[in-house]
């Protein structure tokens, strides 16, 4: 596969990246409303310890993608000039970037879908009066 060709399959990988960022970034707002939702039918004495972690979580898990879209995106610059040859990064250099961006990315979001799964239990359980 040429050069070219491997770098534009490697750009298109990554703007699917791009758009699972947003999703995710999304998702996390309407997680973030469950929990309010959850915590409402509490009175502020009564709201479990947990809720806490969560809001603290989201919060987290939203930084962190923001500085992942943002890695991203300077990669993702990278890939352009090199597509374009005003950079001169060799195509091993790029695969291994991009080797670490997929492992960045898949472990994210496998400690997110854990959070998510965690949380799903917590508002699952039945409210202690």
């Amino acid at each position: 596969m040429e050069t070219n060709d491997l770098i534009a399959k490697i750009h298109a990988e990554h703007a699917t990246w791009q758009h699972r960022i947003v999703d995710i970034k999304n998702e996390l707002k309407l997680l973030n409303s469950h929990l309010s939702d959850f915590v409402s039918r509490f009175t502020p004495r009564q709201v479990p310890p947990h809720a806490e972690h969560f809001q603290n979580q989201f919060i987290l898990q939203k930084e962190i993608l923001d500085i992942m879209r943002h890695d991203f995106k300077q990669y993702e610059n990278l890939l352009e000039a090199t597509m374009e040859g005003k950079n001169k990064t060799e195509i091993g250099d790029i695969l291994q970037m991009h080797q670490k961006q997929i492992t960045r990315l898949n472990d994210f979001e496998k400690l997110y879908q854990d959070l998510k799964t965690e949380f799903h239990r917590f508002v699952e359980q039945p409210v202690q009066a």
